[in-house]
């Protein structure tokens, strides 16, 4: 006979013991079952956010408008999404000649269309404002068209603007290949972090006296990090020098930008004295 624990094991504690096994074996199943169909929900809600960040800018209409610039030549495909923002999904495409390009597609919704107003509200080259959303979207792409164009001509490193229809933009992509440059808030450690900075203030200067423009939402988040050189983006909100919140904003840019050196253990400059560079005063 068997011992355990110096006794006996009879036949009901051995029927017990292979009911424990069983049990552990079936438990041992469900729990890689439970696991597989959680892994096919997983992948079920993945899609589902694809598909929902596609369809939040591809509608039917927006379908008709891509596919006749595949069908004019002036994109040859589009590759896949980029990034997705509350305002726009921006996609990596291929342009004429193959040229690869990036397709901002900004979304018709209401909720963003409110806070637009506030930085086309008084800007000078927008007389009248449309009530009707969709109208307020596409005066926001053309807005930030207008905005790289000056922006470009100035020298300034922002993408070059290519074409604009609706709420469709297409710029000069940033990127190696399939990858697109990263954002300078995913750089922990960015070589020559001086000379970054005064690159980053000589671009808000010029923009600022030679683009009369202000970024109004300057920060490590909008602008990438390519060759180890800034390049600014999310340019739709910049306003005119002449709009009436322009040195608000100035004063926000120059804010986030020092913050974000500060942090990274750069010596700043005083940020009043480049405040008044910028304007082109004497305190």
């Amino acid at each position: 006979m068997e011992k355990k624990n110096n006794g006996f094991i009879d036949e009901d504690e051995e029927e017990l013991e292979r009911e424990v096994s069983n049990d552990d074996f079936n438990k041992k199943l469900d729990d890689l079952e439970k696991k597989k169909i959680d892994s096919i929900r997983i992948k079920k809600i993945d899609q589902t956010k694809k598909r929902a960040t596609v369809d939040s800018v591809f509608d039917e209409r927006m379908y008709f408008h891509v596919n006749k610039l595949l069908k004019t030549g002036r994109l040859n495909r589009i590759e896949g999404i980029i990034s997705a923002g509350k305002e726009a999904n921006v996609y990596l495409a291929y342009g004429e000649n193959n040229r690869e390009v990036a397709i901002k597609i900004y979304k018709i919704d209401s909720n963003t269309s409110r806070w637009m107003r506030n930085y086309i509200i008084g800007d000078p080259r927008f007389k009248k404002i449309p009530h009707n959303i969709s109208k307020i979207i596409f005066l926001w792409a053309g807005k930030e068209f207008k905005n790289l164009k000056r922006a470009y001509r100035a020298g300034l490193s922002v993408p070059e603007p290519i074409y604009i229809k609706n709420n469709i933009l297409i710029m000069e992509y940033i990127g190696f290949g399939s990858i697109p440059a990263p954002k300078l808030k995913d750089i922990k450690f960015p070589k020559e972090p001086i000379k970054l900075l005064n690159e980053i203030l000589g671009f808000i200067k010029i923009l600022y006296q030679n683009a009369n423009l202000v970024h109004g939402d300057l920060s490590e988040f909008n602008i990438l990090y390519h060759n180890q050189k800034p390049i600014v983006i999310d340019i739709s909100q910049a306003v005119t020098t002449h709009h009436p919140k322009a040195e608000v904003y100035l004063v926000r840019d120059i804010k986030n930008v020092f913050n974000y050196f500060e942090k990274i253990g750069v010596e700043i400059p005083n940020p009043e004295d480049f405040y008044y560079e910028v304007i082109n005063l004497d305190k």
